[in-house]
């Protein structure tokens, strides 16, 4: 059932342009290929529901999210954003809105407005871009009306690369680095803060806490993709509702 409601989703996404192969498996020809297409549908996410990281974060509010960061959705993550793969933007920013639209409806009736994590200013200058902000933007425009983009948020002071570090380092690393940019922009608005992949979720907590306290009416979370996290029990340590 799952597979079939994420392979709607990954159907749209048809139209590829025709790079220099698929990001997945390295075949020539189109962006995705059509059995990474179908490796993807067996990522989907088992609930449609929120979902947290292990150990939860102190006041998890549940977070959306449509694959497994895993085999063909991790590469093709990792080739969007560190491997200047931007013709990956259609197919990431379809997993990104069926996750934001679910974690819109949380909320009830009404627009929002979609916040993507900011991007520090060494990983700006390196890579020459803001890739969430363009996944943001281009999940907006398959949203619709009543869904807009804002980038809202800053890094303030420098932070240290996040790959590596454990739970506690990385909640460390990024307490209260985040700032709003604009508050009046997001003060009193309903607001889906995203990020391409869930692992510990430090950065969307930091986020979240800078919205929150900016006077955002109401911060939920949404991502492409969550990382499974290492669980002495057996399966994926995914949850259907924030403890």
């Amino acid at each position: 059932m799952v597979s079939v409601r994420l392979g709607s989703v990954l159907a749209a996404a048809g139209d590829l342009v025709l790079p220099r192969s698929c990001a997945g498996c390295d075949r020539p020809g189109a962006a995705v290929c059509t059995g990474c297409r179908r490796a993807l549908c067996d990522l989907a996410v088992p609930t449609p529901g929120p979902v947290a990281p292990r150990p939860v974060p102190e006041g998890w509010p549940g977070c959306h999210a449509t694959l497994r960061y895993e085999g063909v959705a991790a590469r093709l993550a990792r080739a969007f954003k560190d491997e200047d793969r931007r013709d990956l933007g259609d197919v990431l920013a379809r997993l990104l809105a069926d996750a934001v639209r679910r974690a819109a409806q949380q909320g009830g009736p009404g627009g929002v407005l979609v916040v993507p994590v900011p991007s520090s200013p060494a990983a700006i200058r390196r890579r020459g871009d803001q890739p969430m902000l363009q996944l943001a933007g281009r999940a907006v425009h398959l949203l619709g009306p009543g869904a807009a983009v804002e980038a809202g948020l800053r890094v303030r002071r420098g932070t240290a690369d996040q790959a590596g570090l454990d739970r506690a380092a990385r909640l460390a690393n990024l307490d209260r680095a985040m700032t709003v940019r604009r508050p009046r922009r997001v003060h009193g608005r309903r607001i889906v803060l995203v990020d391409d992949v869930l692992t510990s979720g430090a950065t969307l907590t930091e986020g979240r806490r800078a919205l929150l306290e900016a006077g955002a009416a109401r911060v939920d979370l949404a991502v492409a993709m969550v990382t499974p996290r290492r669980s002495p029990t057996s399966g994926l340590p995914f949850r259907s509702r924030a403890d």
